[in-house]
């Protein structure tokens, strides 16, 4: 009977293969879709359970992990935009139950927790910039703009799967997983500059923006996966087939404003404008495609090489969260106007494939060091949008991360103990921000004009996982 201490890290909302948990975290015990001869509680590919015959139980787990996402002149030149946060994370408990009989199976159970991001960032700009023409308000106004944004998401799955053998060398499993997944986003800009030249009640007026949006949501799902495995003498296969996230319980609510007040498109006119909505109860809605896993090891004299993949398929636009058509833009005429796609909360992805390689290493007769390294490509694709500039995007990261982790097992008659490095670290020069405070005048409403900036995503954790024999 055994004990693992599971694990996961804090990953990114648009990368599939961030947590631990998947075909090619190596390291972490059962991440797999060939069998490694690892004994974790639970496996990546249920077909792998078929040979675990034990009864066994979990405790806990943790990571202590720092994260940094650091944003270039992301809200302006010379502005960035910096995020980053130090936690101890909890991962999974599970189990396994086996079944004796005519034919041995085995159940497995888990519990799983995955912080998938916690991205918060704040940044304003006071001094004296030229944002207003000159025909009204000569030289560089007093301009004072804020800029805040928060993405933070979390997942709770609860995962039972059984594996039986078919022959002396095939294996089939079966799991499904319930799946809880909320989303928290808020993003708000504000932006004032002092007109120049004119004085009312003693004090110069102001041209005023302010906009704000805010997205709450959950959703309950659950898929399923099925898996094989094929294990003869040095060699062993993989494969499992994931179905996509069929909704069971989801619901969403927006609340949003636009403000403009006395800010002059032309010498002539002046734009006064609001627009503002609460609501509560929306349909939601949040997809995960179908994925296809093929994993393989061999077992050496020195060791295990291992090598896996997985490939996710493309998804259509869609609409996370629709408003309804209640009032939002406001007239004196009770003639108020709504657009919904002003508001969408909107998901678009392309197929993306992640390949990973591990290795393990007998040190000495009771210590094997292990290294693995994975990539993990995002499925943003802006050019999936038809029109990029109506509603929101669901994700805050668009770039491509790399996984490195470095541990070691220590093996000992009642337990053993695995500890490990994980490295992380993701770029792009295509970020696109919301807004560039440095360049705000009245054409583009004193939010500036946005261009591609550079992003570092940069992570670094300690993992531990430990096994009990009863």
């Amino acid at each position: 009977m055994s004990c693992w201490l599971w694990v996961t890290v804090n990953g990114q909302d648009a990368n599939y293969w961030s947590a631990a948990y998947n075909p090619a975290g190596f390291l972490s015990p059962g991440s797999a879709v060939a069998f490694t001869r690892d004994s974790g509680v639970l496996y990546f590919n249920p077909a792998l359970l078929a040979y675990n015959t034990k009864n066994s139980a979990t405790i806990s787990g943790s990571v202590y992990q720092l994260n940094s996402l650091k944003i270039r002149n992301g809200a302006g030149d010379g502005y960035n935009l910096s995020s980053s946060n130090v936690g101890i994370i909890p991962a999974m408990a599970s189990g396994i139950l086996s079944v004796k009989g005519r034919k041995r199976f085995t159940l497995g159970y888990a519990l799983i927790h995955n912080p998938v991001i916690s991205y918060q960032a704040t940044q304003q700009l006071d001094g004296k910039l030229n944002v207003l023409d000159d025909s009204y308000s000569a030289g560089p106004e007093n301009f004072l703009a804020q800029y805040s944004v928060q993405n933070i998401i979390n997942e709770t799955s609860g995962l039972v799967g059984t594996g039986f053998q078919l022959s002396p060398h095939l294996a089939f499993g079966l799991s499904v997983e319930a799946q809880y997944r909320e989303q928290h986003t808020q993003e708000n800009y504000s932006a004032r500059a002092l007109i120049n030249g004119v004085l009312v009640s003693g004090l110069p007026p102001l041209s005023n923006v302010e906009q704000s949006y805010l997205i709450s949501h959950y959703n309950v799902g659950i898929k399923f996966k099925a898996g094989l495995a094929y294990d003869k003498g040095k060699d062993h296969f993989g494969l499992t087939i994931t179905s996509p996230l069929a909704k069971i319980k989801s619901s969403g609510q927006l609340l949003s404003e636009y403000i403009v007040t006395d800010l002059r498109t032309s010498p002539t006119d002046t734009l006064n404008f609001l627009a503002s909505t609460r609501q509560t109860k929306l349909k939601e809605k949040w997809k995960m495609p179908v994925s296809i896993a093929g994993g393989y090891a061999h077992d050496a004299e020195w060791g295990q090489l291992y090598v896996s993949a997985e490939y996710f398929f493309s998804v259509k636009e869609y609409n996370i969260i629709t408003p309804r058509p209640a009032a939002f833009i406001r007239t004196n005429d009770d003639d108020n106007f709504f657009s919904s796609d002003l508001l969408k909360f909107k998901d678009a992805r392309r197929s993306v494939l992640n390949v990973g390689v591990g290795l393990s290493h007998a040190l000495s007769q009771d210590i094997t060091g292990f290294a693995a390294l994975r990539t993990d490509f995002s499925y943003a694709d802006s050019s999936r949008y038809e029109d990029q500039e109506d509603g929101y995007v669901s994700n805050t990261s668009n770039y491509d991360i790399y996984h490195l982790q470095v541990g070691a097992n220590i093996k000992r008659r009642k337990f053993n103990l695995r500890a490990g490095l994980l490295l992380d670290y993701g770029h792009t020069s295509q970020f696109l921000p919301s807004v560039n405070m440095t360049s705000a005048n009245e054409s583009n409403l004193l939010t500036g004009d946005i261009r591609p900036v550079r992003a570092t995503y940069l992570s670094i954790g300690l993992m531990f996982a430990y096994i009990h024999n009863l």
